[in-house]
Formats: C-alpha cells, sequence, structure tokens
C-alpha cells in the first residue's frame, strides 16, 4: 500500500470508530478486557495525540497532556484525528522521524502504524456494540505483514525458552507466505515459503485478528506442530502491547 492509501484508511477507520462508539460508550470491549468503549476511545485519542507530538518536537511529551477527558470524549477524539491527519500531510513520508521506542526511522512508520491502530480498535469497537464490518483486504494484508516484520522484531520477548524456540511457523494469506524462525533473542522473518513445523492460513481479515487475539483458532486453518503455534502466538501477543 502506498502512503496516499494509509492516510485515507486512517481517516475512514477513524471516522468509522468513532461513529460506532457513539452508539454505546458504556459498552464492554470483549476483545479488550476490562475496557468500555468509552476506554478504548481514550486510548486511540490518546494514541493519535502522542504520535502527533512526536512528529512535531521528536519527544513523547507528558502523557498527562494526551489523557482523555472525562466530558466530551468524542469531540476530543476527533480533533486528535484531524490533529493527526493534518500533521501528517505537513511530512513527506520519507521525512526522518522516531518510533519512541527506536522503531521508525521515517515518517512513513507512523503512516502505517496508525491506519491499522485505527482500524483495529474500530472493529474492537464494533464488535462490542454490534457486527463489524469487515477490514479492507489490502490494508488487512500489510496489517499482516507489518505485525509479523515490524512489531515482533521490535519488540520480540526473549524472556526465555519456550515450545517456539528454534522452531519455524509460516503464515499464509492470498498467495502471500511469511516464514519465521524463533530464536532465543531475535526472530528471523522470510517471504519466501518452504518447511515450518506449524502454519497458518486464513482470508486476510480473519488472519489478521487472529494473529492481533481477536478471533479464536477456529477462524484460520492450523496445521503441523499446535503447540509450536501456541507459543509463536503468545510470544507475538506480547508485541503488540
Amino acid at each position: 500500500m502506498d502512503y496516499v492509501r494509509f492516510q485515507h484508511s486512517l481517516q475512514a477507520e477513524g471516522v468509522r470508530l468513532a461513529e460506532s462508539a457513539a452508539t454505546g460508550l458504556d459498552t464492554p470491549v470483549p476483545s479488550c478486557p476490562g475496557w468500555t468503549v468509552a476506554d478504548l476511545v481514550g486510548h486511540t485519542g490518546s494514541v493519535y495525540r502522542t504520535a502527533t507530538e512526536q512528529l512535531r518536537t521528536g519527544n513523547r511529551g507528558d502523557p498527562a497532556a494526551a489523557a482523555a477527558p472525562r466530558a466530551d470524549l468524542l469531540a476530543w477524539y476527533s480533533e486528535a484525528l484531524a490533529e493527526l491527519r493534518a500533521e501528517l500531510a505537513r511530512r513527506d513520508p520519507g521525512d526522518p522521524a522516531d518510533g519512541g521506542d527506536g522503531s521508525a526511522d521515517d515518517v512513513g512508520f507512523w503512516y502505517r502504524r496508525l491506519a491499522h491502530e485505527a482500524a483495529m480498535h474500530r472493529t474492537d469497537v464494533e464488535m462490542a456494540v454490534g457486527v463489524p464490518r469487515p477490514i479492507d483486504v489490502d490494508l488487512a494484508v500489510d496489517g499482516i505483514d507489518e505485525a509479523l516484520r515490524v512489531l515482533l522484531p521490535i519488540r520480540y520477548d526473549a524472556a526465555g525458552p519456550d515450545a517456539a524456540v528454534g522452531r519455524t511457523i509460516g503464515v499464509h494469506t492470498h498467495q502471500q507466505h511469511w516464514r519465521l524462525t524463533l530464536r532465543r533473542d531475535n526472530v528471523e522473518v522470510s517471504r519466501s515459503p518452504g518447511f515450518t513445523d506449524a502454519a497458518v492460513a486464513g482470508d486476510p481479515g480473519d488472519l489478521l485478528l487472529y494473529l492481533w487475539g481477536r478471533r479464536p483458532g477456529t477462524v484460520v486453518s492450523r496445521t503441523g506442530d499446535l503447540t509450536v503455534l501456541g507459543a509463536f502466538r503468545r510470544r507475538l501477543a506480547l508485541s503488540m502491547v
């Protein structure tokens, strides 16, 4: 996907999130245990404001300044989305930037990350208040790639051995392939198909939601050593926080 499409996705998904949230701010969100829809709106708006501050100043700023207010939550959220989109529009995707954890070296990281942030949390909200609309196929495929090739390596949990260490996992959707070998201290990611100890495949939207822990294993096809696949998914979950 190009960065114009990421911008359009951020706007469309961000607006849908607010529209869906307005139908039930007090509704519990099953995919985010312990949170209500209002909590999720506040979280997403705070992510927008933190990203905007980093783009403007190069630092994360005061977390309290990005915290959601108790009143006029949806207006505050919409303002945060508008300010973020305006800040991104002023910058070229190739401009230098900081992802906050050493993860980004250009503004393009934020175009991509925030489009996926909005899509995932829009889906969370819609799963809470009604029937979720599907994530765009191209955005879902790119979200799988981001999860496996960006988020997992950056935040890889090297806490200790488990069933996934030294094993290889395949992820497949729409003739796209990822092959991951999990080491004790890092993960090797290839886009070439080949031998795997376990594999998971499915339609892009279902597979993305499965990888993010939003859908059970019944929505995808799992083969090989399911113990390895379970350990891989637990490690992946730790990279998503």
